[in-house]
């Protein structure tokens, strides 16, 4: 992986309990698409600087170190975060396949991390909810699923723009990511609102920024007890 990797993307420094959180997440995120044909999820967020790009790529990591062939790929056009995060170039990506410039092998970038392929957003375009919208995305979705176990989508947050409402007929379903002190109640029931209008289907919430009490107290050693009255 390039050195340009941010310290927000899981490694070893990582602490147990965020690493842990994510784990579980991946878990549940795994449970939820159990019966799906195509593990093709997208990522959102209410608004802006909610985590969402960070929770994205955190979880397509956690879902590689499992041995699954996982790829992200950054579907906001609009404000791209993903090439950034994991420090690689941004000249080829999707609007550039769903454009007709680069063929979809040559706009991959292979083995960012073991198990986990990119596709960055590409240059903006001047249309990007008519691409993500176009029988293009619907066939260039269809055809990676057939290399890939899991897709993870990232989209521009939903209540800015109704991006990720456009592939509500091929993707399994939406993921939210709600940012603690931040997300409101109405911010998340104007998104609901949306996903339900669109007709989508939402998956979970993935809860971002947390201050877990006690947290500092687990180490990578910690091991689960059974049989014996938990300790409060």
């Amino acid at each position: 992986m390039s050195s340009g990797k941010k310290r927000s993307l899981l490694g070893q420094s990582t602490p147990f309990v965020i690493s842990e959180a994510y784990k579980t997440a991946r878990t549940n995120l795994m449970f939820s698409l159990a019966t799906s044909e195509r593990k093709i999820v997208v990522i959102t967020s209410s608004n802006p600087s909610e985590g969402k790009s960070t929770t994205c790529s955190n979880l397509a990591l956690t879902l590689a170190s499992m041995g699954a062939p996982t790829l992200i790929i950054d579907a906001d056009l609009r404000k791209p975060t993903i090439h950034s995060l994991f420090g690689i170039p941004n000249k080829k990506g999707l609007s550039s396949i769903l454009g007709g410039f680069d063929k979809i092998d040559d706009a991959i970038e292979y083995n960012v991390e073991e198990n986990l392929d990119v596709i960055t957003s590409g240059p903006i375009p001047p249309n990007p909810a008519d691409l993500l919208a176009s029988d293009l995305m619907d066939s260039l979705l269809k055809a990676l699923s057939k290399h890939y176990d899991y897709i993870l989508i990232d989209t521009p947050p939903i209540n800015v723009v109704s991006d990720s409402q456009l592939m509500n007929n091929i993707i399994s379903g939406i993921l939210f990511v709600v940012w603690e002190g931040t997300t409101t109640h109405t911010d998340i029931n104007s998104a609901l609102r949306s996903v339900e209008m669109a007709s989508g289907k939402v998956l979970g919430f993935v809860k971002a920024n947390c201050n877990a009490k006690g947290a500092k107290n687990y180490k990578k050693n910690y091991k689960y007890s059974y049989g014996r009255k938990p300790r409060k």
